[in-house]
């Protein structure tokens, strides 16, 4: 009877087990790179098809070299797009019948045709329409944000190391602290909608965010200003190495 009231205990224990494993495996599949959503998700061969296609866009047009582009860099666009166009459907924003899809080629050291081209000139292009909706708000920039415009800016050497940030916040032109306010404005809408969607990413891409206002380097590099990191996952959350 001892013996037989142990084996039901470990069978209810393996029971008990394999039902936390299956809570802790949900949104945690290793095949896919991040969850927009209840059903939304993005693949890790989704990725690995736009990886693809710059690659063979760039042989195609008789370039040299390594890809521009990493796989972190195309699930941020995939969730970006995906996020993007949920706030602009909210706002009736639309984007324009023709996208200068050559000047983001240009950006990107892509040829036009690679399909990244076209989901990262959709996402900013939204992101730009947003800020411009955003732009009749005569509200002034707060300090937090002005703080963390001046530290990015600082810590790129984008700022003179003995200009402090009252002095920064003081001699910041109008057009550049509406820019600031208005970022903010749509960096809180994304935020929102992000928080909605319960947005989770495969723990190789971290961290990732959306960034809703870049600056540009002494180098002609862009940097990102103004974001929302979207997606922190589980540290348990197991990662897939994709070469």
């Amino acid at each position: 009877m001892a013996m037989q009231r142990a084996r039901r205990l470990a069978s209810m224990v393996v029971v008990a087990s394999l039902t936390v494993a299956g809570l802790s495996a949900c949104r945690s599949e290793p095949s896919v790179a991040a969850y927009v959503g209840d059903s939304g998700r993005i693949t890790e061969k989704r990725v690995q098809q736009i990886y693809d296609d710059a690659r063979t866009a760039l042989t195609d047009a008789g370039a040299k070299g390594a890809v521009p582009i990493s796989r972190g860099d195309i699930v941020k666009t995939l969730v970006s797009a995906d996020v993007m166009s949920r706030v602009a459907k909210n706002e009736n924003v639309t984007l324009p019948a023709n996208l200068p899809l050559g000047d983001y080629a240009t950006q990107l050291k892509l040829p036009e045709k690679a399909e990244y081209v076209r989901l990262y000139a959709e996402s900013d292009a939204l992101i730009r329409l947003l800020r411009e909706r955003a732009g009749s708000s005569s509200a002034k920039p707060s300090d937090e944000d002005l703080q963390t415009v001046y530290d990015t800016l600082k810590a790129a050497g984008e700022v003179d190391p003995a200009m402090t940030f009252d002095q920064f916040k003081t001699q910041l032109p109008a057009e550049n602290q509406q820019l600031v306010t208005t970022s903010a404005a749509v960096r809180d809408e994304v935020a929102s909608a992000a928080g909605d969607l319960k947005i989770k990413v495969n723990p190789r891409y971290q961290p990732l965010q959306i960034s809703v206002l870049d600056f540009q380097t002494q180098n002609g590099e862009l940097r990102p200003l103004v974001t929302v990191p979207l997606g922190a996952a589980d540290a348990g959350a197991p990662v897939i190495e994709v070469p």
